[in-house]
């Protein structure tokens, strides 16, 4: 499945207009994988690090860190694992596709995308 595919299911023009500028943001941050299912899409590198999927008129989006982080738009923060917090958020509208949202953004690439595994070094 690829992207397309998944917005061919999209009815709403202006949702899947939020959909493409996030796209957009998470291609600004560098070289990523989409990896996209029947209900939602992933952006990774190594590890999972964004997710979007329309519902309705709106877009929803998980963006993963190593922090809990605030934005006006966040619905939830919750433990997907030892480390890295899911953070839940609803757009509505193209405004709230804004700087602080792509800060968050480039933050989970870099420090999630990678992976967060701590990596042994032998002796």
């Amino acid at each position: 499945m690829t992207v397309d595919d998944y917005l061919a299911s999209v009815t709403n023009e202006g949702a899947r207009d939020l959909f493409r500028r996030f796209q957009a943001m998470v291609a600004a941050c560098g070289p990523s994988e989409a990896a996209p299912s029947r209900t939602i899409v992933y952006w990774k590198r190594t590890s999972v690090f964004a997710g979007a999927f329309v519902l309705g008129r709106r877009l929803e989006l998980n963006i993963d860190l190593l922090r809990k982080a605030e934005h006006p738009c966040l619905l939830a923060a919750f433990p997907h694992t030892k480390r890295v917090i899911t953070h839940r958020l609803r757009i509505v509208s193209a405004d709230q596709l804004d700087a602080p949202l792509a800060a968050l953004l480039a933050e989970a690439y870099a420090q999630v995308g990678p992976g967060t595994r701590t990596r042994r070094v032998p002796a």
